[in-house]
């Protein structure tokens, strides 16, 4: 991926990396779980993300500011539901030991 689509998608990236729950496996390859979640490529028209949703695989553009944070409002719930369970059983787990 060429260095300024890099910085285009950076501060996106940036969140997606502070996601406890998503592991990048590659840059800007993300898998949730051990499977891919999000990744980004370049297109003649702009860069564009792949991203599997509750519903399936969707692309969704990432050029701009607004498709990114229309992106991140699409998996955020997803994330966010991830992280709260997996840290609802890592509190599950140190209160049945105390």
């Amino acid at each position: 991926m060429k260095t300024e689509t890099l910085d285009c998608i950076g501060p996106l990236l940036a969140v997606l990396r502070a996601y406890e729950a998503l592991s990048e496996v590659r840059p800007t390859v993300f898998h949730l779980q051990g499977k891919d979640f999000i990744h980004f490529h370049e297109a003649p028209d702009g860069v564009f993300a792949d991203v599997r949703l509750a519903k399936g695989q969707v692309r969704m553009p990432a050029t701009t500011p607004q498709g990114q944070s229309e992106l991140l409002e699409r998996i955020e719930a997803t994330l966010s539901t991830v992280e709260l369970h997996a840290a609802g059983k890592r509190g599950g787990k140190s209160k049945g030991r105390a």
